[in-house]
Formats: structure tokens, sequence, C-alpha cells
């Protein structure tokens, strides 16, 4: 394999689903080899690493780090022309790929925000570094390229709208609805996810439900504090997530810390308008105030408790429900692929 003359050559960590659904469409308009540095996570849904595979691909992550860099020394040396895409900064491997790659042919993947990543100190110096070894920089929307520029980078941006390509579903037809009565949340139960604060605005209203899928280390804590509205599913496969999301009204994403947030497209494909955080990477970009959801403040102690209520009018509703409904992800997942096969 490493002898064979690609276009494209991209490194990242581990081969999530939504990741293997974009890599997958890329290699049908570009000769393109995928390098996964690391081993899965325990962490994550059975099906999170399963999504097949359609491209050539070396895993290299059960390798001493010597081996690493032999191995991916050997793929670069025979592909120097190669487009060479680290989909971030947070692996050595990254750094040693563009240290041996061309600096013309290098780029990177941002798909942290201005919101959650570190600029200054010791860390936005060693970042701002490597931004100069790379000459072009995939950023998925208006907060990725933010964080770009406060990196001083001065090379091409593309914007790619996106981090990845969901599962997509064939959207449900848009029909109105007379009554909000069900609120979602999908993703890790873990602290930066703000579920507590999600949990306390639900107990204080007791007259709509909340139904919460997904596990992780803040699960017995949240399940303590939940009053009898407040209902947890646990781990649900990301292929049956559909029917839970269309027996459901509203998805919500309430996160400290959000680099960009799938889960909100994977919602609105399912006809959900949602509410977020202004922390969510994706907000401006997938989401829109006002127009196929809200964004609430997390300055405003009381922001979701009013974006929830503003919600339940019906009217209000059925207007964002019906945008959410017009959006077409498959054009979004073309002009995605399309931005890494220019």
């Amino acid at each position: 394999m490493q002898q064979k003359n690609y276009d494209i050559i991209l490194m990242v960590n581990i081969p999530s689903f939504y990741a293997v659904n974009l890599y997958n469409r890329i290699a049908a308009k570009r000769s393109f080899l995928v390098i996964f540095t690391e081993k899965p996570h325990a962490n994550r849904n059975n099906d999170f690493y399963h999504q097949k595979l359609n491209c050539d691909s070396v895993f290299i992550g059960d390798l001493p780090l010597i081996q690493k860099i032999l191995s991916v020394r050997k793929i670069l040396h025979s592909n120097k022309n190669a487009k060479l895409i680290v989909m971030g900064w947070d692996n050595i491997m990254y750094y040693l790929s563009i240290l041996l790659h061309p600096k013309q042919n290098n780029a990177v993947g941002i798909e942290s925000s201005i919101l959650e990543s570190v600029t200054t100190g010791v860390k936005g110096c060693i970042k701002k570094l490597f931004m100069r070894r790379v000459c072009t920089a995939y950023v998925s929307g208006k907060y990725q390229k933010l964080l770009a520029e406060a990196l001083h980078f001065k090379g091409k941006m593309i914007v790619t709208k996106g981090v990845g390509i969901m599962n997509i579903v064939e959207k449900p037809p848009f029909i109105p609805v007379d009554k909000v009565q069900n609120f979602l949340y999908v993703g890790r139960l873990s602290p930066e996810k703000n579920l507590p604060y999600l949990v306390s605005v639900f107990n204080g209203l007791p007259d709509v439900k909340l139904n919460i899928i997904g596990f992780g280390p803040q699960e017995e804590e949240l399940k303590r504090i939940a009053g009898k509205n407040i209902t947890f599913y646990g781990a649900i496969n990301n292929t049956d997530l559909p029917q839970y999301y269309r027996n459901n009204d509203v998805f919500i994403l309430p996160s400290l810390s959000e680099p960009w947030g799938l889960v909100v497209e994977e919602a609105l494909n399912n006809g959900l308008p949602v509410i977020i955080s202004d922390r969510v990477g994706c907000r401006d970009e997938v989401v829109q105030d006002g127009v196929n959801g809200l964004i609430f403040s997390l300055q405003d102690a009381d922001g979701l408790r009013k974006a929830v209520q503003k919600m339940q009018d019906v009217g209000f509703y059925n207007t964002l429900k019906k945008n959410a409904a017009a959006i077409d992800f498959n054009k979004i997942a073309d002009e995605q692929v399309q931005c890494y096969c220019n």
C-alpha cells in the first residue's frame, strides 16, 4: 500500500462512524489514504467505530512510537506531492508528520472552536508554531475559523460546514403539532455537557418530560437528583436513534463546551427543532436562532428554562419544525466532501 501514489493522505486518531462516512465519499472521488494513529476508546457506543471503511487505510495504534514514526515516514516519503491533512494538534504524530512532509502540501483540520480552545500561554504558543508548518486549514465553521485567526494563521482557509457525515436518514414529513411535551438529550453523561443544570431546569418544569439517552461518569448522580418527569434510557446504538428522535418534540444540548455538536445535525435531520447553549460550536452554522432552534446564553441562569417555555408556544414551535424539515443534509454532505476534493 505504501508504494501507491495518493492525492490525499489524512491522519486522524480514531475511526468514528461520521468520519468514516466522510472518508468513504472522498475516496470515491480521489486517490485517498487514511492513517489511524490510536486505538478506539472504550467509552463509546458499540457501533461508534464500526462503520464499514471503503478506502485505503493504515492502522498504527498498536505500534510503539518509533514504529509509528517509521511507518508514517515511509508512506510520506513515497507521497511527497500528496496533500497531507492532520486532524488537529493533539497527537505527537501530527507534529512529526508535518515536519516530515513539505510545508506547501500540509493541511490541518480544525474541529475545535474559539469558544473552548486555548490560544494563549504555552499551549497557545505551541499551536501557533504548529500552524506555521501548514498552508491550508479546513475549518468546520465560523468559530473554528476564528480560532485559526487567533492562532495567527495566514494561509488558505476552507469552511467545510461539518466535522463528518452523520448517518443521514429520510426526514419525516412536516406535520404540525398541537402540544410540545417531550424534550430529548443524546450524548455523554459527563461534566462538560452541563447536565446537572439541565436536570435542575426540568425538575422545576414537572408538566413537561425530559428523556436522556447516553452513559458516562455522571449517570448515577443525575439519576439521584432527577425528578419523576425525567427518564434515562442508557446507551442506544446510533442506528436506532431515529425512532427516539421522532418520539420527541425538541432536542436540547446545554453544553459548557462543545467543539461542534454532530448530534444537533442528527436531531434536525429527524425533524426536531433544537435548543443549544451559546458554547456549542455549530451555533450559527447549523442552528439559526429563532429559525430552526433557539440559542440560550449560559450567562443567563434562567436562559434554558425560558427557551423551553418559548418552545411550548405551538405556533412558534411549528414554524421552527417546518424550517428544520426543509434542511437538505445530503446537499450539505456533498458540499463538505467537495471541500476536501478541490
